[in-house]
């Protein structure tokens, strides 16, 4: 049996965490500490390296503007995370704020999360500042209990210097299509001599995959809390990337588990890659020159460049003993000024939509070419990912990538894992 490695933002909790965290609502005990004059240490969780200076960035600037606050910033591993975190807030304790995805309803439930609807309104804190998709992913049982960090957007990443030392003219565009991204790989595998290069990247993750071409053919993954997947269109889906790892343009599901697009990139041992927005300053921080590596919109198909997004957020630890202060903690990183601060960092594209800090991010991200302009339609047609949308389905999500990975493999037929598929996503919500 396959498996494919999930993207960043896709994680499990265990059925320990739940219990975990139920048994953390009765407790009292927080893990900073103040004094009379109003000081605080706070704590604050993240799980993502690539993103750390860029938190950082706008921890020093909150910082700054309250010098009674201290935050101390811990990155824990993206597969230590959850287990981390369900232990600590198990025992009653935890960092006083911290990252969360849309899997947020489990530690709301549990007790396990502080809401935020009275601090939004003392300090008039706009929500319009944040696309209502994601704010709303947040707002549990009629309680907003996360303020947006981030949202997702996918592009094609292409690395000029490969097309121009193999010779190969034909670019990648603005207005390509899934036929051009296939002649384009095609004509690059002619003229690369190493058997260890792939003209290209393409993810074998089913949400980030396949079910973003049944989207695009304009088919449906989940609905009425049933799997939809069996189709012909998911079909078409399912081919099209086996195609690409068929004619050896892309790396064997088998080699891909560790495989990284954005370090492949850089060496130049791939020519071009579909990218998270997560990775992005990896790239752009890189040494190579300015205008080496170029953005365009992932290929469309039939016209469409439909993708799937997902938003994290910050939300705050109902253990936490200093609340006011992890208030503003939030408020000021979800702010305008400190959302500009973390893509001056290196980080995703902010949440808020603020015009200033979209241009600030487009700007330190200005050594990839024309990335404002490839994020232009993916933001247009966006959707939120399966696990996203309907959070009951990441239970079954791990069975889900690697019944894909057993078809990638050629154990298993698409018919067969696309009833696979249905069956694991109608059982998520049972």
């Amino acid at each position: 049996m396959f498996s494919i490695k999930p993207a960043r933002r896709t994680f499990l909790v265990a059925a320990v965490g739940a219990a975990l965290i139920a048994g953390a609502a009765g407790c009292s005990t927080g893990t900073s500490s103040s004094d009379s004059a109003g000081s605080a240490n706070l704590s604050l969780m993240i799980w993502d390296p690539a993103q750390k200076a860029g938190v950082q960035k706008a921890v020093d600037g909150f910082q700054a503007a309250n010098p009674n606050i201290h935050v101390t910033l811990e990155q824990v591993p993206e597969d230590q995370y959850y287990t981390k975190l369900d232990a600590s807030l198990g025992a009653g304790q935890g960092p006083d704020v911290m990252w969360q995805s849309s899997k947020a309803p489990t530690y709301v439930n549990g007790g396990a999360l502080e809401p935020l609807d009275d601090y939004i309104k003392k300090d008039n804190v706009s929500m319009d500042a944040y696309p209502k998709k994601l704010a709303d992913l947040y707002k549990i049982n009629g309680k907003q209990y996360g303020m947006p960090k981030d949202q997702d957007v996918w592009s094609f990443i292409y690395n000029a210097d490969v097309f121009k030392k193999l010779g190969v003219t034909d670019l990648p565009t603005a207005t390509w299509t899934w036929d051009d991204m296939v002649r384009i790989a095609g004509e690059i595998k002619a003229k690369q001599a190493s058997s260890k290069d792939f003209p290209m990247f393409y993810t074998y993750s089913f949400n980030n995959g396949a079910a973003s071409i049944i989207h695009q053919l304009g088919g449906t993954v989940v609905q009425d809390n049933k799997g939809t997947v069996s189709s012909s269109v998911a079909t078409e889906a399912l081919t099209r990337i086996k195609s690409l790892q068929d004619q050896k343009l892309i790396p064997a599901v088998k080699d891909s588990t560790d495989f990284n697009a954005a370090s492949s990139l850089i060496s130049g041992t791939i020519a071009m890659a579909k990218i998270p927005s997560y990775q992005l300053s990896l790239l752009s921080k890189s040494s190579l020159p300015s205008g080496t590596l170029h953005a365009v919109p992932q290929p469309s198909i039939n016209g469409s460049h439909a993708t799937d997004t997902n938003g994290l957020s910050y939300v705050m630890n109902s253990n936490s003993t200093h609340k006011d202060a992890a208030w503003k903690l939030i408020k000021f990183l979800t702010s305008d000024e400190g959302a500009k601060l973390h893509v001056q960092g290196g980080a995703s594209p902010a949440a808020n939509v603020s015009t200033d800090v979209q241009a600030a991010y487009y700007q330190a991200n200005g050594s990839i070419a024309s990335l404002k302009e490839a994020f232009a339609p993916m933001l247009a047609e966006s959707y939120l990912r399966t696990t996203t949308q309907y959070p009951p389905v990441r239970a079954n999500n791990p069975q889900i990538e690697s019944a894909v990975g057993d078809y990638y493999a050629g154990s298993i037929s698409a018919a067969d894992v696309e009833k696979k598929i249905d069956t694991l996503l109608t059982g998520s919500f049972k």
